[in-house]
């Protein structure tokens, strides 16, 4: 049985860490791809919003696959359809099929984006312990490694479809050795058990930790896309400093997340929670207020850290009850988070255009307090499931 764990969570990491990979090459490769296209600003923001209303037909599809396929199915099918729709975004010869090619990618990303966490749930049960902080945070170090993999081929003058390629080659070989090492659902084994939870309502809780997983998407997606640009025409930072904005906050999330699991062991997920979102609303004040460039990245790194522990405790904890199965409280609340993805950065465009861009940014600091507060709901070991 120990062997079998040690296999299914050796698999489970490789799935975090190549959907990261995926991801880290196509943002990095997102300049080389503009060129090929010969595209403005514009394509390329049609395409990342294709990117996200693929990953909400991704949900809307999920629903559906898990009342008839186990988790592990749609995993290997979305990971799979994930690598191989990566080429196609560098083979699209005109903006219109780069777009059709992200929508494509956006769904299977959220099938398996869903399937692994849920898997992560399960390891996390037969496990007895916490692990899901540490499995995001290898999709963490997966998108720094894709990233890192795509400026070297950039930097050899290969295209984005050959780096895309070789990368989705290389991963479909460790798919085909790791993917028979996935857990199987529960539910697999007690089919009746499967109807009854799928039969019963959505509870409150779950919708509660969905839009508290719209808050901290909403946070992350700010600092992602509105960091360089803060630093670089507010606080007079030079592009290279202010490229380093996101990177910063990622680096320090997934260190952080390295850390989450024996955190939430010793502090609980209440005292993790509260001081880890008073620390992200210290590092979001801080860039807010201090004048000085190289302070402000201190201030994404510390929000970054703050920010690690929301979402895996949030789908640990939603994950862990026995009124819904984990397939279900997961697809929930991944599809109210990606939702804060997709409409609160880009608010903050128009909020921007009146009222300037510090003004505009206060909103993720309103959330990043609203998360602080409800941290309150978490006291308590929170309602199990029956092992």
């Amino acid at each position: 049985m120990k062997g079998q764990l040690r296999k299914a969570r050796q698999a489970i990491i490789f799935f975090f860490f190549s959907t990261g990979c995926t991801y880290g090459l196509l943002t990095a490769r997102m300049p080389a791809l503009r060129e090929q296209l010969q595209a403005g600003e514009a394509l390329i923001g049609m395409a990342m919003l294709c990117l996200g209303c693929g990953s909400l037909i991704g949900f809307v599809a999920m629903h559906v696959l898990q009342r008839r396929w186990s988790t592990r199915g749609i995993l290997r099918l979305g990971s799979a359809c994930l690598l191989l729709s990566l080429p196609l975004c560098g083979l699209a010869p005109t903006g219109v099929l780069f777009c059709a090619a992200c929508t494509l990618l956006g769904s299977c990303f959220a099938l398996a984006d869903v399937a692994m966490n849920t898997q992560g749930i399960l390891l996390e049960q037969r496990l007895r312990h916490n692990c899901l902080s540490g499995l995001h945070a290898c999709y963490s170090f997966g998108g720094l490694g894709g990233s890192l993999l795509g400026a070297i081929f950039a930097a050899l003058g290969a295209s984005p479809l050959v780096t895309f390629m070789t990368a989705a080659g290389a991963q479909l070989v460790c798919w085909r050795l790791f993917a028979p090492y996935l857990l199987p659902d529960r539910t697999e084994q007690t089919p009746t058990g499967k109807d009854d939870l799928s039969r019963r309502g959505v509870p409150l809780f779950i919708y509660l930790c969905g839009f508290l997983a719209l808050a901290a998407y909403a946070v992350e997606g700010s600092c992602a896309e509105w960091s360089a640009l803060l630093l670089h025409t507010v606080k007079g930072a030079p592009e290279s400093t202010a490229a380093l904005g996101f990177g910063a906050f990622s680096v320090a999330i997934a260190l952080s997340r390295m850390l989450g699991d024996g955190l939430r062991q010793r502090w609980g997920d209440f005292a993790l929670l509260l001081g880890s979102t008073a620390a992200a609303v210290c590092g979001l004040v801080t860039v807010l207020l201090s004048p000085w460039p190289l302070l402000c990245l201190a201030g994404y790194a510390l929000t970054g850290a703050g920010m690690a522990p929301i979402m895996p405790v949030l789908l640990s904890r939603a994950g862990s009850r026995d009124d819904i199965s984990p397939q279900q409280a997961t697809t929930a609340i991944a599809t109210l988070g990606y939702a804060g993805l997709l409409i609160i950065p880009p608010s903050i465009g128009w909020l921007a255009q009146w009222y300037g861009l510090t003004t505009a940014l206060l909103l993720p600091l309103l959330l990043a307090l609203l998360l602080m507060v409800s941290s309150l709901l978490f006291r308590g070991p929170g309602r199990g499931r029956q092992h």
